[in-house]
């Protein structure tokens, strides 16, 4: 258990670190812990708690360049800005600091509880998904992240062809030939999934924070009556707090979603819901709503993600790839029956959340200074951890080729608003589309397909979804 206690803190801290730096996120923040994760390959467990304190440590902080520079601190935490930055420049930082923390942890704690110590019982739905049922749930994944994610359908679509593309690249699954190598024996095994995150998400953002100025930085006053403040105000909007929390944990139960989106609707909803106020000025309520979603979202986007190893956001992608070092198999049937793993889970991001709360709200007067820091100083470091992390496949030149591809790739599909969401989950899911299809193809007929409800009622939420997100047109673009 010391040894639980320690890796958690440690993870909170690194957590932390990472959540203050803007532009980076849980995503990248993952992507930089490829580079040790082979430290906890006799103690996998710990790896675990590790990586969730992590994930709920940068998901409380990546508050703080949003609200304190108008940098979004990830993609999830851009919708803080519309209100939290104006708290800023008058001077009110730590009242929107301490409200967006309490709100998002409050709101993590509650839905992690339901999510990670429930978990092991939730297993028992996977009884009832055959393979008919998996492969509608993986359609209803592509789907969901093609059409409500983004408001360009078209270029979302062909995102999605262009990851599944990219993940059919190395060894044909039928014919065990290489496929889509282009004579670069260095693809047999297919594209690395850390470069590809890195170059998609991770280059980009970092180019885009280089590129932005800093804003003048002005400190508040009154730190114990701001806080007292900020605690009080989520009190009052207690309300507002709780429903901002369901929209995050819907969005983030199903697949490929992430967070912006939640983030941006459960904003949405504290504008329509307060009719006659002003937004965009400095509303607390405009912080309170979407920092609600933040954190739940995290925690039931591993639903999907452990149930059946369809990720619920791109963090959680790179999370597969982090467990799978440590011979995790998210969606595997043996795990399913690991509660020693369930219980690394729901300790790292419960006790963390909690741990990292109390860390903020004592140190926020310190953060606050820290983020005024320019982004270029520590950007090339946050930027060597990545390269460092993404050249321990070979460690030759192709690893640094691959990079560049990728981030290329990243840069063009920011620059041209293609969504990289849909092609991360469709590059991760290109193998269960094949296999599934096939073997749904191969030994079930039409009739027997139609005969079963979950596949029937999976198959009516994805007709929903489509229509839904064809037919609406205010939608987030998240690219």
């Amino acid at each position: 258990m010391a040894e639980y206690l320690l890796w958690m803190i440690a993870g909170s801290i690194y957590g932390v670190i990472i959540g203050i730096v803007p532009a980076v996120g849980a995503t990248t923040g993952l992507l930089a812990i490829f580079s040790f994760i082979s430290y906890f390959d006799s103690t996998p467990y710990l790896g675990v708690v590790f990586c969730m304190a992590a994930v709920a440590g940068s998901t409380t902080c990546d508050t703080y360049s949003s609200i304190l520079l108008g940098i979004p601190g990830a993609n999830s935490a851009a919708a803080s800005i519309v209100d939290g930055y104006p708290l800023s420049r008058q001077g009110r930082a730590i009242y929107a600091l301490s409200a967006a923390i309490f709100t998002s942890t409050l709101s993590g704690v509650f839905w992690g509880c339901l999510v990670f110590l429930f978990l092991p019982y939730y297993s028992q739905i996977v009884l009832y998904f055959g393979v008919p049922e998996l492969w509608a749930l993986t359609i209803l994944a592509l789907v969901s992240v093609s059409l409500l994610v983004s408001r360009h359908k078209i270029r979302s679509v062909l995102a999605i062809l262009l990851g599944l593309f990219i993940g059919s690249i190395g060894t044909d699954p039928v014919t065990a030939s290489s496929r889509f190598t282009f004579g670069w024996f260095y693809l047999a095994d297919g594209v690395q999934l850390v470069p590809l995150v890195a170059g998609l998400f991770a280059v980009p953002e970092l180019i885009e924070g280089i590129r932005r100025k800093n804003n003048l930085f002005i400190p508040s006053d009154s730190y114990r009556n701001q806080t007292r403040d900020g605690l009080k105000a989520v009190w009052h909007n207690r309300w507002l707090a709780m429903r901002g929390g369901a929209i995050g944990a819907i969005i983030g139960a199903l697949p490929g979603l992430g967070g912006a989106i939640a983030d941006w609707l459960s904003y949405s909803h504290a504008v329509a819901a307060n009719r006659g106020e002003q937004f965009g000025h400095g509303n607390i309520k405009g912080v309170i709503g979407p920092e609600g979603a933040n954190n739940a979202q995290k925690a039931t986007s591993m639903i999907p993600t452990v149930l059946f190893g369809i990720p619920g956001a791109p963090f959680a992608a790179v999370l597969m790839g982090l467990f799978s070092y440590l011979n995790i198999e998210m969606g595997s049937i043996y795990l399913l029956e690991d509660r020693e793993f369930f219980a690394a889970m729901a300790f790292g991001f419960l006790a963390a959340s909690v741990l990292v709360m109390f860390i903020c709200l004592f140190i926020n007067r310190y953060l606050e200074l820290l983020t005024a820091i320019p982004f270029k100083y520590y950007s090339m470091v946050v930027f060597a951890i990545i390269v460092w992390a993404c050249v321990q496949y070979t460690g030759g030149w192709e690893d640094y080729a691959m990079l560049a591809i990728a981030s290329v790739l990243g840069m063009l599909c920011k620059h041209y608003r293609f969504s990289r969401p849909s092609l991360l989950v469709a590059y991760i899911l290109s193998y269960k589309v094949e296999t599934l299809s096939l073997q749904t193809y191969t030994l079930y007929s039409a009739t027997d397909v139609i005969q079963r409800p979950g596949f029937l009622v999976i198959s009516a939420i994805t007709l929903f979804l489509l229509y839904y997100g064809v037919t609406r047109n205010e939608r987030i673009d998240f690219v």
